[in-house]
């Protein structure tokens, strides 16, 4: 696993592990074939300051199925304001669409069936 190397600073993030849970740290990744992100790191790092970081744990983090970049759409919401109430949430705004959605799948599946 020589080619594997891990960005800075989830590599900084894991200097805090102890060396002992960094060694398991690192046979984790070797069996996981894959270097952490920094959300993983940090939970590491979260973990060991809590007292709670086993090799269990270690490997759950380390098996965690990434999210590739293509999975996530990002919509601007400046662009998107202007079809909501001022006094709007983001997260009312999000719950909105995902509804208007949900009816047009719905009305989509309709239509298809005739």
């Amino acid at each position: 696993m020589d080619d594997k190397k891990i960005a800075f600073n989830p590599a900084v993030e894991l200097s805090y592990l102890s060396t002992e849970e960094q060694k398991e740290f690192i046979q984790a990744m070797e069996e996981a074939q894959t270097s952490p992100s920094l959300s993983q790191a940090q939970r590491l790092k979260r973990a060991s300051q809590e007292g709670r970081c086993t090799p269990d744990v270690i490997r759950s983090v380390m098996d965690e199925e990434k999210k590739s970049p293509m999975d996530r759409l990002v919509l601007d919401g400046n662009e998107l304001r202007k079809y909501f109430p001022k006094s709007y949430t983001p997260r009312q705004m999000q719950d909105t669409i995902l509804k208007l959605l949900d009816q047009w799948m719905k009305k989509r599946d309709r239509s298809m069936e005739r």
